[in-house]
């Protein structure tokens, strides 16, 4: 194939027949195959190849030089307003005072952003912004309280004019607000509800030495009558078991009586009548024929409550809470009370030896009541169960546990068959069951919503409020001597 060279190609072009490359387009620079324009004819671009650039925004344009007014420091004339300027002192501000709004340089405002009090006067103070306690923001000693909207009060209707009296008009209603007061002495405590426990036992809390540990009650009534009762008590111990037995026949059915008429009040609904002969029948039958009374006392107690509420005696009653609430006052106060009877059986401890048993648990437990108030009352500081009985302290257990024990060893083991060793065993058993005795009535009379089981003993309260410890200390005692072989 002939090759040829661009001349002869030019010379050539539109001669038939003759073979040549394929139409290229020249522009004539660089040759570029195959970008030949449509047609058969090859057109030749000549002349220099000019760029096109887009139009770009106003802020590319070059600088003219222009300074906006407000910067305009050089031409003399009044700037529209204030240039930026760095102004500290007070004289940086007036030499353009009249670029300013005359508010703007009062002093009659407080800054913007700055803390003002209740009579609108700036708080000068450093803080943090992102703390918010009412004192600092008040600036005094003030405190912020905010009381609910309260209806107006009515009007009090005019009556007759008293001389030296006037009567003054209705306060004006308080609204929604926040309310600034002076800080005062703190209101007075509420006083305790009916379910506070009675002082006593473990001590109490008080900051009153003086009455601390009173409970609210006549000291001198307590004592009085606690003195009366003790009397009475060595009287019917002295004359032998009979007497003994009478009396604390009547104490533990006047304390079952308590302890279901506070069951009553509490809507339980026990068969008071059917309990208190069951406990009878039980003191009367452990006093003759021992620890065999109870299981029947117990059937019998059981099936005459169910027929009890079969037979529906009392209509509104519940059957479960009124048959619960009969058997548990029976066994917690007439079964730990027969311990007392079975002390003072003459078949179990002759020769009078169950009265001094009774007596080692009637004066060891008093003396662990007494000790236990007094001691609390003076440097009761630690609650022992606040939420069984607030009035209770570490202290007053301390001081009534040691009572009991120098008690038991000082005197009650010159009482026949004591000893010394035996009696303080006895004296550390006592001030362990005794608290739990004076505890677990204190949650009773807290449940039941009650301060006092009872309100025949004068500055006591009832009989159960006064035996609580005793009924704990009867069964150990019975147990003590059993396994001290003292019978």
């Amino acid at each position: 194939m002939t090759d040829f060279t661009d001349d002869d190609r030019a010379e050539g072009e539109g001669v038939e027949g003759t073979q040549e490359d394929p139409p290229t387009y020249r522009s004539g620079r660089v040759r570029i195959i195959g970008a030949e324009p449509a047609g058969d004819s090859v057109r030749e671009v000549t002349g220099p190849v000019v760029e096109q650039h887009p139009d770009l925004p106003h802020w590319n344009d070059a600088p003219t030089g222009q300074v906006p007014s407000v910067l305009d420091r050089t031409t003399g004339e009044e700037p529209l307003m204030a240039p930026p300027t760095w102004r500290e002192e007070e004289n940086d501000w007036e030499a353009q005072e009249e670029m300013f709004e005359p508010s703007m340089l009062s002093d009659d405002l407080p800054a913007v952003g700055a803390l003002i009090n209740d009579n609108n006067e700036e708080v000068d103070m450093e803080r943090q912004p992102w703390h918010f306690e009412a004192d600092e923001l008040l600036g005094n000693d003030e405190t912020l309280i905010i009381e609910p909207e309260r209806p107006p009060a009515p009007e009090p209707a005019p009556g007759p004019e008293v001389p030296g009296e006037e009567f003054l008009p209705s306060a004006a209603p308080t609204v929604a607000a926040s309310r600034l007061t002076p800080p005062g002495p703190p209101p007075p405590r509420a006083a305790r509800s009916p379910r506070t426990s009675r002082s006593g036992g473990m001590g109490s809390r008080t900051a009153n030495a003086g009455t601390a540990g009173t409970g609210g009650r006549n000291m001198r009534l307590a004592v009085g009558s606690g003195l009366l009762l003790g009397v009475a008590a060595l009287a019917c111990f002295a004359a032998g078991p009979v007497p003994s037995m009478v009396i604390v026949t009547i104490v533990v059915l006047l304390a079952t009586a308590e302890a279901y008429a506070a069951f009553r009040r509490a809507q339980y609904h026990p068969a008071t009548l059917l309990g208190l002969v069951a406990v009878l029948s039980l003191m009367i039958e452990t006093y003759n024929k021992g620890v065999v009374a109870l299981p029947l006392v117990v059937v019998l107690l059981v099936a005459g409550t169910f027929l009890w509420f079969l037979l529906r005696v009392e209509p509104d009653a519940e059957p479960v809470a009124g048959l619960v609430s009969t058997v548990f006052v029976f066994a917690w106060v007439g079964g730990f009370g027969s311990f007392s009877a079975l002390l003072l059986n003459p078949t179990l401890f002759p020769f009078r030896h169950g009265v001094a048993f009774m007596l080692a648990a009637v004066i060891t437990t008093v003396a662990y009541d007494v000790a236990a108030l007094l001691v609390g009352s003076a440097m009761g500081k630690h609650p022992l169960a606040p939420s069984i009985s607030p009035n209770k302290t570490w202290e007053g257990f301390v001081g009534g546990a040691l009572a009991a024990i120098l008690v038991a060893v000082v005197v009650v083991h010159f009482i026949h068959p004591w000893t010394v060793s035996k009696a303080l065993i006895y004296g550390v058993v006592v001030a362990v069951v005794a608290p739990l005795g004076d505890l677990s009535q204190s949650m009773m009379k807290r449940h039941l919503g009650l301060k006092d089981m009872g309100r025949l003993l004068p500055g006591h309260g009832g009989i159960l409020d006064r035996v609580d410890g005793l009924l704990f200390v009867l069964p150990a005692t019975y147990f003590v001597v059993k396994a001290l072989h003292l019978g």
